[in-house]
C-alpha cells in the first residue's frame, strides 16, 4: 500500500510539473490586441538574423545560463491599453536576479527589488520588468514617472489565473495553429494606420478595425520583414466578406514592381479586374476617401473600373496631411480616356496623367499622380531594393511599407517592437496568403 501511495504521489507531482510549464502564458492579458510567438527550437541556428530578443531587450545572452528558459516560446503582445509586452518562461529565478543585478552594476538597469514574491527592475530607462518563479513579464516603453504604475500592472498580470490569461482565447488558439517559427495574430486596429487601411479591403463599411484580424507567418532577411498571411474575423458575416474579396486578386505579372518609389510610405500592388475591385475600394473608409480626393482631378471611378491587369498605388500617407499618390495600371478598356480633355482643364497643376500605348505587345497603361508619372515608365532595373522587388512577382496582393518614410515617433514605436525579433528592419512586405476555411474560428 505504501508503494502504491508513493507511486500515485510521484505521478501527481509529474502531472503538476507538466501543467506548470505553461503557467507563464497566463501573464498575457486576455484582451491583448496583437500576439507574436517565437519558437527558438524551430529557428535555424546558423542564421545571422535569428531573433535576439533576450540580448536586445534584457541584455541577457541566450547562449549562456541566464535563468530564462530559452527552449520555450517567447511571446510578444500589445496589451489592451496599448503597451508593448513580452513574456518568457523563467527557469531559475535566483540566477535571473543575479544576472540582472550584474547588469545594474554596468548601468543597464536598476538594482532588482522584491515585493510580495515579485522582483522588479527598470531596463534602459524604458522597459519595466517583473518576474517570479514562473514567468518574466516586460512592458513598455514607458517614462520613469510611470514605472510604479506599470509595476502594479505587471503584478496583476503575473498573479492572474488561466481564465484571465490569453490561452483560452480564440486569438491564442489561432496563433497556436500557425506552423511557423515566428507567427502573428493581430487586430488591424493594433497595426500602424498606414498599413491597416488596405488590410480592411473586403470588410463591410460598418466593420470596425478591431473586428478584422491578420494571421501570418513572419520571416526577416536583408532588413526586409516578410509577412505572409490573410485577413479573417471571428464574426461570421465579416469573415465571409473578407474571404470572398480575396478571390478577386490574381497573380501579378510584375509590370510595376521595378517602379516602387523609395520615398513612398505605402505601395499596394495587385492584379485585378477593375469592375470587381472598385466596390472593395468604395467600401473601405480610408481608401474611399483617397478615391474621393483624386476624383476632384479625374474620374477615378471610371479609371479603376477599366483596369484589367497589374495595378500599383503608391502613397505618401493615408492619415492626416496632404496626400500624394502615384498610380499605374494595365487597362482593359480606354473608354474613360474620352474625358481626358476635360480633366486637363480642371485637374490641379501638380496632378499629371497620361495613357501609355508605346509598346504594342503590352497592354495599354494609365499613369497618374502628384509625382512625375515618368517614374512609372517601363524600367528594366528596380528603383527600390532588389531584395524587396524579388519577393513581389507572382503574388496576388502585396503591400510594401517603408519604415524610413514614417514620421519619427511612429517609426521609433514600430522599430521598438520589431528590432528585438528581427534586428534592423527598413521595409515590411505583406503578401496575401490563400485563406483556409476554418468553421471553428467564426461565430454568428
Amino acid at each position: 500500500m505504501k508503494k502504491i501511495s508513493i507511486l500515485f504521489g510521484a505521478a501527481f507531482a509529474m502531472l503538476l510539473s507538466s501543467c506548470s510549464g505553461d503557467e507563464y502564458l497566463n501573464t498575457i492579458p486576455k484582451g491583448s490586441t496583437a500576439l507574436v510567438s517565437v519558437d527558438p527550437a524551430a529557428m535555424v541556428t546558423d542564421r545571422s538574423d535569428q531573433p535576439q530578443v533576450l540580448e536586445t531587450l534584457l541584455h541577457l545572452s541566450a547562449g549562456e545560463s541566464s535563468g530564462i528558459d530559452t527552449s520555450s516560446k517567447y511571446y510578444l503582445f500589445v496589451s489592451p491599453d496599448g503597451n508593448l509586452g513580452m513574456t518568457v518562461r523563467v527557469e531559475d529565478c535566483r540566477l535571473l536576479e543575479k544576472q540582472l543585478n550584474d547588469l545594474a552594476k554596468k548601468g543597464v538597469c536598476q538594482t532588482v527589488t522584491e515585493r510580495k514574491d515579485i522582483h522588479y527592475t527598470f531596463v534602459d530607462d524604458k522597459w519595466v520588468v517583473g518576474f517570479n518563479d514562473q514567468a518574466l513579464l516586460m512592458l513598455g516603453p514607458v517614462v520613469a514617472a510611470r514605472q510604479t504604475q506599470t509595476e502594479q500592472q505587471i503584478a496583476r498580470y503575473l498573479r492572474q489565473d488561466k481564465k484571465a490569461g490569453i490561452t483560452e482565447s480564440r486569438m491564442f488558439q489561432k496563433l497556436d495553429s500557425i506552423p511557423s517559427a515566428i507567427a502573428m495574430v493581430a487586430q488591424v486596429a493594433a497595426l500602424p494606420e498606414q498599413f491597416a487601411a488596405p488590410l480592411m479591403l473586403g470588410a463591410p463599411k460598418t466593420a470596425d478595425a478591431s473586428q478584422v484580424l491578420i494571421a501570418a507567418s513572419l520571416l526577416a532577411e536583408d532588413q526586409v520583414l516578410c509577412i505572409q498571411g490573410a485577413p479573417f474575423s471571428f464574426n461570421t458575416s465579416i469573415d465571409r466578406s473578407l474571404k470572398a474579396a480575396t478571390e478577386i486578386f490574381r497573380p501579378m505579372e510584375g509590370r510595376f514592381v521595378n517602379n516602387l518609389h523609395p520615398q513612398a510610405v505605402l505601395s499596394l500592388l495587385t492584379q485585378v479586374q477593375g469592375s470587381q475591385f472598385l466596390p472593395l475600394l468604395q467600401e473601405n473608409k480610408a481608401l474611399n476617401t483617397l478615391l474621393m480626393g483624386v476624383n476632384t482631378a479625374i474620374d477615378m471611378n471610371s479609371v479603376i473600373r477599366s483596369v484589367d491587369g497589374d495595378l500599383l498605388l503608391s502613397l505618401n500617407t493615408i492619415g492626416e496631411g496632404r496626400l500624394k499618390m502615384v498610380m499605374g495600371a494595365q487597362m482593359g478598356s480606354t473608354d474613360f480616356w474620352k474625358q481626358a480633355d476635360y480633366w486637363r482643364k480642371t485637374a490641379p497643376r501638380d496632378f499629371q496623367f497620361t495613357l501609355d500605348q508605346s509598346d504594342p505587345s503590352q497592354k495599354v497603361e494609365f499613369l497618374c499622380g502628384n509625382e512625375p508619372v515618368v517614374s512609372l515608365s517601363r524600367r528594366s532595373e528596380p528603383a527600390m531594393n532588389a531584395s524587396v522587388v524579388g519577393r513581389l512577382k507572382g503574388q496576388r496582393l502585396c503591400m510594401v511599407l517603408n519604415l524610413h518614410a514614417l514620421d519619427e515617433g511612429l517609426s521609433q514605436t514600430v522599430s521598438s517592437f520589431l528590432t528585438p525579433l528581427f534586428g534592423q528592419v527598413s521595409t515590411l512586405i505583406y503578401s496575401l496568403d490563400t485563406p483556409q476555411t476554418d468553421e471553428n474560428q467564426t461565430q454568428k
